[in-house]
């Protein structure tokens, strides 16, 4: 393997560096494809990646060529949040999952669940910030309708949980995991723990 212009017989040298470079690359802000989470030091895929036009081609690519580096037994500098590596790995994701990705939504969350919401205004949709205009995304069909109470609470958190750290970036993670399985098959990469994945990487 070379770099153009520079040979490559250093003992696999220059692919380890070709596979740093490549997980560099992919955080780069310039393609909007991962934000920081709220820990400063992982990532997860961007809700807003779609203002670049190829963004389901990156993921796709990003996720080969993750499992590549596995294949070859190649380390990458990069580290996602947990609910990603669960995903990679089949694991079933939970409430605890989401301190790693937001922890102030995980708190405000937790909050809904050991307090009263009667009187909050709460309902079944979520409004986000898009560049400066206001969208809503309704959880259950008429969700906007639907004020969360006592009663329906844990369905609703539930709900948004799964919102966050899965539907909001669906298209994303989906291209992602179809080009990990590509190379590493759900049965083999199910052996591993998300912790024991992430170390593995």
């Amino acid at each position: 393997m070379r770099f153009e212009g520079e040979p490559g017989i250093d003992a696999g040298g220059v692919r380890r560096d070709f596979y740093i470079e490549l997980s560099r690359a992919m955080f780069n802000a310039d393609y909007s494809l991962f934000t920081n989470a709220s820990n400063g030091v992982s990532f997860y895929p961007n809700q807003k990646s779609h203002v670049n036009s190829d963004h389901l081609n990156f993921f796709r690519f990003i996720g080969r060529m993750i499992g590549k580096a596995v294949f070859d037994g190649e380390l990458l500098e990069l580290e996602f949040s947990k609910p990603l590596f669960k995903m990679m790995v089949g694991d079933d994701l939970e409430l605890d999952d989401l301190k790693d990705l937001d922890n102030d939504f995980y708190n405000n969350i937790k909050w809904v669940l050991t307090n009263s919401v009667e009187g909050q205004a709460m309902s079944f949709s979520v409004d986000q910030d898009y560049f400066g205009t206001a969208v809503s995304t309704e959880l259950i069909k008429n969700g906007a309708n639907v004020d969360v109470n006592e009663e329906n609470k844990v369905d609703y958190v539930e709900r948004y949980c799964i919102y966050q750290m899965y539907t909001s970036v669906k298209d994303q993670i989906d291209a992602f995991l179809k080009g990990f399985h590509e190379l590493i098959p759900k049965k083999v990469v199910g052996v591993f723990t998300a912790q024991e994945l992430g170390l593995l990487i």
